[in-house]
């Protein structure tokens, strides 16, 4: 379904993502043409992201996404802030553009609505936050959009007051509609937090072997002092404290499974048995010796 033709106002200047712009606000609607086939291009968000497609097909890639994603009209995607995705344009023509609306969205503003809804994203920082997020339309999202995309159409006083309203009542219909979990992390994504998730599968795949905080600063792509300060924010201790945590937990779960103290000490990275065990007493209360004869009378 067309939305309007936003090339019949604007001079064409770029066959490839050629944007028409409408601002309200706190809110940047923008209309996206491209006029013959291209691959790879490229496409950078500050902020929250909804894209609707409107004419045309979009193939998306971005490392979150295990292949690739078509998008064709009546689908949408939502890119989290900073986030950078690649974009294919198969079918694109002079004669027949693909088109897409964009709707950037200030995250506090989703975050307000979801309040008001009572909603909450439920998730720890040790859950992922999606980056991008593929959303099928209902009859009632797609009018929205049409709504919004009228806005390119006309000059009027009060436009920018209809967008930030049409734009407050797809946020609702989309929470409503929705998972409403995992489109709150989209909007919520803190792409330090996401940075941090890759140090944090590193250490949990090499709990065993020496973990340096110069490679790990290095993995999330910091200066070491940023990346102490970045952990610290997120995770609420160091990476050396966090780091001892995750080995002991470990070490804990070894013992339940009765395996030997030596071969637990080693396997959790640890590089004597005096060192282990203090460490272990400390975080448990109890000597690993003590914790495994508790662990056995349980079961019996």
């Amino acid at each position: 379904m067309l939305y309007g033709n936003p090339s019949a106002f604007d001079s064409v200047h770029t066959l490839i993502d050629h944007r028409s712009v409408v601002n309200a606000p706190g809110i940047q609607l923008c209309m996206y043409e491209t006029f013959e086939r291209c691959e790879q291009v490229p496409f950078r968000t500050d902020e929250l992201m909804f894209c609707a497609m409107v004419e045309g097909k979009k193939v998306m890639h971005h490392q979150s996404l295990q292949q690739a994603r078509d998008f064709t009209p009546g689908q949408s995607f939502v890119i989290a802030a900073d986030e950078q995705v690649h974009i294919d344009f198969p079918l694109a023509t002079l004669a027949r553009p693909t088109r897409c609306l964009t709707l950037e969205v200030d995250a506090e503003r989703i975050a307000n609505v979801a309040e008001q809804m009572s909603l909450s994203a439920q998730c720890s920082y040790h859950e992922q936050q999606p980056a991008t997020l593929q959303l099928t339309h209902s009859t009632t999202t797609e009018a929205i959009y049409q709504r919004l995309a009228g806005a390119f159409t006309e000059n009027k006083s009060d436009r920018a007051l209809l967008i930030e309203l049409a734009t407050t009542e797809l946020i609702v219909r989309l929470l409503r509609e929705q998972d409403h979990h995992a489109l709150l992390r989209c909007a919520l994504h803190d792409p330090q937090a996401t940075a941090l998730h890759q140090v944090l599968s590193h250490i949990e795949q090499h709990i065993a072997a020496p973990l340096d905080v110069d490679t790990l600063a290095r993995l999330a792509c910091m200066s070491r002092s940023k990346f102490f300060s970045e952990f610290r924010r997120h995770l609420g201790m160091s990476p050396h404290a966090y780091i001892l945590k995750r080995r002991l937990e470990h070490a804990g779960l070894m013992l339940e499974r009765s395996k030997a103290v030596t071969e637990t000490c080693f396997a959790c990275g640890f590089n004597s048995i005096s060192h282990f065990s203090r460490s272990f007493k400390q975080y448990y209360g109890q000597a690993p010796s003590a914790y495994i004869a508790q662990n056995n009378k349980s079961e019996k």
